[in-house]
């Protein structure tokens, strides 16, 4: 009788182990969101931005939603960006003011705060020429 416990044991954990594997997945879900690279004038039209973001968002979820609202997202941050200055954007401070500002808008499109949303925003590449 030992016997056949320790077998039936060992076949739930063998069925059992896909569905932790797929908690395991899921809970290594990337906590951020990249977004295609943007680029456009600024203001002025005599220079040009050319930035990749990544978002940190608070749940992996928040990065399904972000892929869904991907158009109006895009559409904000293109009119905020395109009403900076190059020559403040050049600056540190400059820089968090539109990081924080892009938060703020992303937010905002999904309803969402800065603690249950995208709770930060990082440059990959950001280029003024």
């Amino acid at each position: 009788m030992r016997k056949y416990w320790t077998i039936l044991i060992a076949v739930l954990l063998i069925l059992g182990a896909p569905a932790h594997a797929n908690e395991a997945k899921e809970a290594g879900a990337s906590p951020y969101a990249r977004l295609e690279t943007l680029t456009v004038n600024l203001e002025g039209l005599t220079q040009y931005l050319q930035v990749n973001l990544a978002l940190k968002v608070a749940k992996p979820e928040i990065g399904e939603a972000i892929k869904e609202w991907n158009p109006v997202i895009r559409h904000e941050l293109i009119l905020l960006l395109s009403s900076q200055k190059g020559e403040e954007l050049a600056t540190l401070e400059g820089k968090k003011k539109v990081m924080a500002a892009i938060k703020a808008a992303v937010n905002k499109i999904l309803k969402l705060d800065d603690k249950t949303g995208v709770t930060d925003v990082l440059f990959e590449t950001f280029v003024i020429q």
